[in-house]
């Protein structure tokens, strides 16, 4: 029976999608009365946690980009000696018959040390792949020197020689030593059971990770869709961007294809890109991040979402908030936004990091009629069952997962 559920995860405070799915399903296990176990490295503490009788422990270290010693950052990525040393005592005062171990997020700061203390115990692990770097040295299965979809089998001699990292070739080869540290202690522990949260995440998942895996769910993250009105795209011409501006979201081809195009665009976002894109596109208002009602004044003068991203992706939430508001999206054809896109039905589908394409993509949305259009925001705003993306399905799905995976033992 379950009693205990430890989550895994790098930061005690949101710091993006995954730390969101980790802290809402995490406040609602404790609100069943199951005591729910924060383990994390970076803080501050996300109040709401501990109101909600969530058990915090936070080691009060620094992520590893942001660490001042890059010396330590280094070694603490590779192998965070207090984690484990933290992690093991928590582990020896839990009961393993009525415990799951579930880990979101400990690439940025936990590093494979958790794995480590795991290995020597016998609890059941369910891992939930937010992203890929269970298997992947650099996370996303991306190639950041060809800005591409990486094709080479992941975590192999291939793989680990590939200078496919964001920086340089030693930065790569100090990915490839943690994987290989990391690799060796998943090989240790026989009780992992993944959660796969997309079609795309579990086709690219499933062969990778077979030698390591007792059994893969699916599971959808879920999303607070609020009921607001359908918006009236076929009245509108804004093109909006929401996302980070980093080089694999593919913010640049969007800015270049709406700029070139001689059309309205919004870029809803920050990152490293943001003062190099403002200068070279200084038509397009990029506002930073924005939320609620901020957010929504932007969507509402919507015409089409732009989804250009370079990389698979896990599964793109933003894409069923617009679903949910009726806003035809264009998105690239190998990426977990697709699966929700239907070319020509809900939105427009272009060959991923393809520019011109994705220009005929936006071609095609606006020689689409206003009649069309509104008949394909109806479709998408009439069509969704947000039932299935709430908290409460999700997380009813989830005790069966954790209580299939503990009578399995």
């Amino acid at each position: 029976m379950l009693k205990t559920v430890v989550i895994i995860n790098d930061f005690a405070y949101i710091n993006g999608g995954a730390g969101k799915v980790a802290f809402t399903s995490a406040k609602a296990l404790s609100s069943m009365g199951i005591r729910t176990i924060l383990f994390s490295a970076v803080a501050p503490v996300d109040k709401s946690l501990i109101e909600a009788g969530v058990e915090v422990i936070c080691l009060g270290q620094h992520d590893i980009l942001s660490s001042p010693s890059r010396l330590k950052a280094m070694v603490q990525g590779v192998w965070n000696k207090t984690a484990y040393n933290k992690f093991s005592e928590l582990l020896d005062t839990l009961d393993e018959s009525s415990t799951i171990i579930h880990f979101h997020g400990w690439s940025k700061a936990l590093s494979a040390s958790m794995w480590g203390a795991l290995s020597k115990k016998n609890f059941e692990v369910v891992v939930t792949l937010h992203e890929y770097f269970l298997f992947c040295p650099n996370l996303g299965l991306y190639n950041y020197r060809t800005r591409k979809i990486c094709e080479i089998k992941p975590s192999t001699l291939k793989c680990y020689l590939c200078n496919c990292d964001a920086r340089n070739y030693p930065q790569k080869l100090w990915r490839s030593l943690r994987q290989v540290i990391q690799w060796t202690q998943l090989h240790k522990n026989k009780k992992i059971n993944v959660i796969t949260i997309g079609k795309t995440n579990k086709k690219v998942s499933e062969l990778a990770l077979r030698p390591l895996v007792k059994k893969s769910y699916f599971l959808q993250n879920p999303i607070d869709l609020a009921q607001d009105e359908r918006v009236r795209v076929e009245e509108n011409d804004l093109y909006v961007f929401m996302g980070r501006l980093s080089s694999e979201k593919g913010a640049d081809l969007f800015c270049e294809a709406v700029s070139s195009l001689g059309l309205k665009g919004c870029v809803v976002g920050e990152g490293h890109l943001k003062d190099e894109l403002t200068k070279q596109y200084p038509d397009i208002p990029f506002v930073g991040w924005k939320e609620g009602l901020e957010k929504m004044k932007i969507l509402k003068k919507a015409k089409s979402f732009v989804f250009p991203s370079l990389w698979y992706e896990g599964a793109p939430l933003t894409i069923i908030e617009m679903y949910s508001l009726g806003i035809p999206c264009i998105v690239p054809d190998r990426c977990a936004a697709s699966e929700f896109i239907q070319d020509g039905e809900n939105g427009f589908v272009f060959n991923i990091g393809d520019l011109d394409d994705l220009k005929n993509a936006i071609r095609r949305c606006e020689s689409t009629d206003m009649i069309d259009l509104k008949q394909m925001s109806e479709k998408m705003y009439n069509g969704l069952d947000r039932d299935s993306f709430s908290l409460e399905t999700h997380v009813k799905s989830l005790l069966n997962i954790y209580n299939e995976v503990l009578v399995s033992r």
